[in-house]
Order: C-alpha cells, then structure tokens, then sequence
C-alpha cells in the first residue's frame, strides 16, 4: 500500500469516527432531554407515555425510581393535611377537605404516571422481580391513601372524580368513543366481507367450501384488528393483550391437537376441493349430500335427513368417493330371468325401454347383454348412462318398467331354487 492510499484510508477512519461521535452525542443528548423531560412532577401521564420510548431499561429503573419519590413526597403531603382536618372546624374544615381533594387528585395523577413507567419497564424487559417492588409499593400507597381518608373527604374526593375530565367523565367519554368505534367496526367489517366476496366471486376456480372460509377470516381479522384500534382510541394500552394472546396461543396448541389436526384436514380440503357443497359423498362410512363445512368437521345430510357431521381429519385421512363429482354416471342394473325363457328377446325389450326413456344418453352408447350365469337365474346387465342428477330418477323408473314388460312379455324373474334329488337306499 502506498503512503497515499494509507493516509486516505486513515483519514476515512478518522471521519467515520467523528460522524460515529457526533450522532452518539447527539442521541445522548436527546435521550437525556427525554430522561429530564419524563423525570418533571407536573409531566401529563399522555407526554410522559411518549417520552419514555427512546428510553433504555437502565434509564427506565432510574426513572421508576425519581417516580416512587414522587409519589412517596405527595402521599406525605395528602398525610399531613389530613392529620391538620381534625383540628379545624366550620368553613375551615370545608377548605382543608376541598385541599385534600385537590391533593388526591394530584396523588392520582402522579400514580398514573408511576404506573406508565413500570408499564414500560416491563415491556423493555425489565427485570421482573424489581418491577415487582415498585407495583408493590405503589399498591401500599393507594391502600394508605384510603386509609388516611375519612369518610366525607373520602366522598368529597369520589364526587371530584366523577366529575373529572380525567376522571368519570373522561371514562364515560372513553366508553363513548370505544361503543361508537365498535359499531362502525362490524360496518367496516361486513363492507369488507362483501368487497371480499366480490373479488372471491370471479375466480371460479375457487371451491364455495374455501370462499366460505376465506370470507370467515377476513371478516374476523378485520374485527381484531379494529377492536385493537378502537381500544387504542379509547385510550386502553393494548400492548399487554398481545404478550396474553401469545401465551394463550402457546397453551391452546397443546390442548387443541385434535382441533389444530381438523383445522389442518379442513383447509387441505378447501383447497384441494375433493368435493364441494351439494355434492353426494360417501367417506367414513357416512353418504349424504354436503350441507355445510366449518374449518374442523363437515356437515352432511342423508337421504332420510339425517345430518351426520365428521370431523375433518377422519375425512382427509379416508378415501372419499364424490358421486356428484362428474357431470354424467352410469347406471348399473342387473335383471335376471329364467333359463328357460328367450334371452335375446329380453335383451331386446331392454334396449326398447332405454330408448324410449329420453333421460338415457345416446352417448355414450348404453350396454345391454348377457353378462353371467346364475345358480338360479340367466343374468342380464343394463348400463345406461344418464346425466348425475337424473341418477336415482332412472335407476328407479327402470326397474318398476322392466317389471311391467316383462310381466307382459311372459318373461319370468325366478326367485332363487334349488332341485333336490331323492336316491333310494336298498335296504
């Protein structure tokens, strides 16, 4: 390296160093600002809440604790006015309680503000076992605090909160706005569901069991969401609930296995799409057609009305036969007759009555013949093919008019016989 590239390197690094200085002090500088700005008595609780985010873990100890001197000075404040009452009479007595009222009220604000602190500090990961002391603490002082009030100044005190910005009033306008929040939420939340179901609506790909799904989701997510918001508004800190959803999540997935195994199953099922709703299925030792299908189980309805629901892990992990799946079936019918009738012309009078039948399709062309012989009959076999939804309707029709031309035509279906030969024995 030459001695010019060396003393441009040495001067980069030297550069670097002074822009690595210069931002250090400036962060500094400013975390300090915010340190003295969150440390002030008269701080509101909403500027302290904003200060005390760039703030370290080691910052917010130091700040919990010029807090608890805080609160312990105004309690011994609200203390030595409350012992200076019971020497006071008349109009006098009327002002020190209105003095202690006022007090209380700072004590409450300060309070609040202590508690925002050790919010913070635990949301940082402050050591658990210190924020312990410090909520102890401030529990002690609000019990004192009742304690060391008698009852009038005690009501005194209930009646100057009510009617408080920050304190019933500003409640009742919290209960408000998070109602007024909540309801344009489920509009919001069905809007969102119908511009969903829309765009779910040209992609016809998409099976309506999924759709459904899908719908679900969006319409829940969009409530979380907006109900995390509306808290927000209405001043509630959220930011607790999302360290009890996680723990909830970790708890349910141990005890839901089964659960979580059907849900798993039943998006599988959604998105594979073996079948649909209104399709005849057979799994599981149930058939019936599919009435509706929920994220864990399906519902499904048999021909006598019953409604049988599987679970969907039962259904993923068994072979599912879907009836409805293809647009045409083909009928399956089996007649015999006697040996000793005319098979051609049996034959003959079948094809005759799926002919005349215009709900049997021409293609494919229908199979009709001589398919085995029986122990007690000649069998035939009559495999017409019909659109799905003409199924049972044929199946049905055919049966009862093979019946009646076979009756006319002096073709018998035997029953099943046996010929039993006696051989004498000579004695």
């Amino acid at each position: 390296m030459t001695p010019l590239q060396k003393s441009l390197l040495w001067m980069t690094r030297l550069a670097v160093c002074c822009v690595l200085g210069l931002w250090a002090a400036r962060a500094q500088a400013s975390s300090d600002e915010m340190m003295a700005k969150a440390s002030a008595l008269e701080v509101s609780t909403a500027s302290l809440e904003l200060y005390v985010v760039p703030l370290t873990t080691a910052q917010l100890a130091e700040l919990a604790d010029v807090w608890q001197g805080h609160t312990s000075n105004t309690m011994a404040t609200f203390i030595d006015l409350n012992e200076t009452l019971e020497g006071l009479s008349g109009e006098a007595v009327e002002a020190g309680r209105r003095q202690v009222a006022a007090v209380s009220e700072e004590q409450s604000r300060v309070a609040a503000n202590y508690k925002a602190v050790l919010s913070n500090w635990s949301a940082k990961g402050g050591a658990v076992e210190d924020v312990a002391l410090h909520q102890k603490f401030l529990n002690a002082m609000t019990t004192a605090t009742l304690k060391a009030t008698d009852a009038r100044t005690l009501a005194a005190i209930v009646v100057g909160w009510l009617g408080s910005r920050d304190g019933g009033i500003g409640l009742l306008m919290q209960v408000g706005v998070f109602l007024i929040a909540l309801f344009v939420l489920l509009f919001i939340a069905r809007f969102v569901r119908k511009l969903a179901a829309r765009g779910l609506g040209r992609v016809p790909a998409m099976s309506k069991l999924l759709q459904g799904f899908v719908l679900t989701v969006v319409y829940w997510i969009t409530i979380v969401v907006g109900l995390m918001v509306a808290l927000g508004v209405a001043g509630v800190n959220v930011t607790p609930l999302f360290a009890v959803f996680g723990g909830l999540s970790f708890i349910l997935g141990f005890a839901l296995q089964d659960t979580l195994g059907n849900l798993a199953s039943g998006l599988m099922i959604m998105v594979l799409k073996p079948f649909d709703t209104g399709d005849y299925i057979e799994v599981s030792g149930a058939s019936g057609v599919v009435d509706d299908m929920s994220v864990v189980s399906t519902q499904i309805r048999t021909f006598d009305n019953q409604i049988v629901v599987v679970p969907n892990s039962k259904i993923w992990g068994d072979v599912i036969t879907n009836v409805s799946a293809a647009k045409t079936r083909r009928v399956d019918l089996v007649f015999g007759i006697a040996y000793s009738d005319n098979a051609p012309a049996a034959v003959e009078v079948l094809k005759a009555l799926v002919a005349a039948d215009p709900r049997c399709l021409q293609d494919p062309a229908p199979e009709i013949f001589v398919g085995e012989l029986g122990d007690s009959s000649v069998n035939l076999f009559c495999r017409p093919w019909v659109v799905t939804e003409d199924y049972w309707d044929v199946y049905w029709g055919l049966t009862g008019q093979v019946k009646e031309r076979f009756d006319a035509e002096g073709i018998s279906i035997p029953f099943p016989q046996r010929d039993v030969h006696l051989i004498p024995v000579d004695n």
